[in-house]
């Protein structure tokens, strides 16, 4: 029962392309002016990962207004409409495929090619392992058929590439995307910043899919209860996970109750974004106005749903998870407790002097006695 880390928000994925170049130069113009102290590689590298990540269409990247290129899906001849890669392989299989680089820029540019890894962020955006980072899954499956291309000014260049799934590669998704980037290297022990544009690619590995989107046991932590109203505040922290094997996205919500069902309040926290399989995404609540009622208890409930064109052939259900904290009303249980020292200490206080009263009346009554045989004494004297 211990509070939780800081909240993070997850951000969907545009289902459509990025606006046009210009729409792209528009928005730094106004990032530059708003930056400050951020030099133009800073500016460029913030522009670079923002598009990158913006969608699985066709991405542009401005940095800084010296270079603006394109990655985007083609056939031989050049771009076509789609918005990304997509395959269902089985195991051993390959397929051939092609994608174009754009040099809008009006100079000439150099740009590394590489297929990488899909990883989910931990802001639940989707994004690509580091260029220096080997990938070691779907990434590690695509052969580009060149790794460095130099454009013209306005030019493009169209790089055939091939995927070929391991015969022992496991059904589900295997995320991963091909980027085209400048920069990534510095001397003098400078900061290397590289700037990338990728297109994603969503391969899938025909089988057994098991998509599951499953909440953590919450961690629920309650402060106050010390007022006159009885109230205070709950806050209610659990990790989503995927831990099937087809990217997911959902809604969570969070049901508080306190026992015997004697009050409980429904709360929806809201979309959990797109997450690949084996990643997580932290969901935080906090309610005020709750009635300490001794226990308080938290269940949270994920539901899940495909992500855009995903096709999921099983059917998806919500899963839930409990975790409880002590609410004690501590302004009225000090009442009570005070009320029953009071009471306690009366009843104590009444016995004494009942016992009291009964040695005074028994003391009377011993001296009436003796006073009486006294006076027959005399008498009879």
């Amino acid at each position: 029962m211990t509070r939780g880390r800081p909240p993070r928000r997850g951000t969907r994925l545009p289902a459509r392309a990025p606006g046009p170049v210009c729409r792209i130069l528009a928005g730094l113009r106004r990032a530059q002016a708003t930056t400050g102290g951020v030099g133009r590689k800073g500016l460029a590298a913030l522009a670079g990962a923002a598009l990158l990540v913006a969608g699985p269409a066709p991405a542009y990247a401005a940095p800084g207004g010296d270079v603006t290129w394109a990655v985007q899906p083609s056939t031989a001849d050049g771009p076509d409409r789609r918005v990304s890669f997509r395959y269902e392989l089985a195991p051993g299989a390959a397929v051939g495929d092609h994608v174009t680089v754009t040099n809008l820029s009006d100079g000439p540019a150099t740009f590394r090619l590489y297929a990488s890894d899909g990883v989910t962020t931990a802001a639940g955006v989707f994004d690509l392992l580091p260029g220096g980072e080997k990938p070691r899954d779907g990434g590690s499956w695509i052969r580009l058929a060149q790794s460095e291309v130099t454009l013209a000014a306005k030019a493009r260049h169209t790089v055939p590439f091939t995927i070929t799934v391991p015969d022992n590669a496991t059904p589900g998704d295997h995320p991963t995307g091909i980027v085209a980037a400048v920069g990534g290297s510095a001397a003098d022990g400078q900061v290397a910043v590289e700037r990338r544009v990728g297109a994603r690619v969503h391969l899938r590995v025909a089988g057994d899919l098991k998509p599951v989107l499953v909440p953590t046991d919450p961690d629920v932590d309650f402060a106050g209860g010390w007022g006159s109203d009885g109230t205070g505040t709950a806050h209610v922290a659990f990790d989503v996970e995927n831990t099937g094997n087809v990217r997911l996205q959902g809604g969570a919500m969070v049901e508080l109750s306190a026992p015997f069902g004697v009050w409980s309040r429904r709360f929806d926290v809201g979309a959990v974004p797109e997450l690949l399989p084996g990643a997580r995404f932290r969901v935080e609540l906090t309610v005020e106005d709750v009635p300490a009622l001794v226990v308080l208890t938290a269940k949270a409930r994920v539901a899940p749903r495909a992500v855009g064109e995903d096709v999921v052939p099983v059917g998806l259900t919500g899963t839930d998870a409990r975790g409880r904290s002590w609410a004690m009303p501590w302004f009225w249980t000090l009442v009570l407790l005070a009320a029953v020292a009071a009471v306690t200490l009366a009843v104590q206080t009444r016995g004494r002097w009942r016992r009291r009263l009964a040695v005074a009346v028994e003391q009377a009554r011993e001296q009436g006695r003796r006073d009486a045989r006294d006076t027959v004494d005399a008498v009879d004297g």
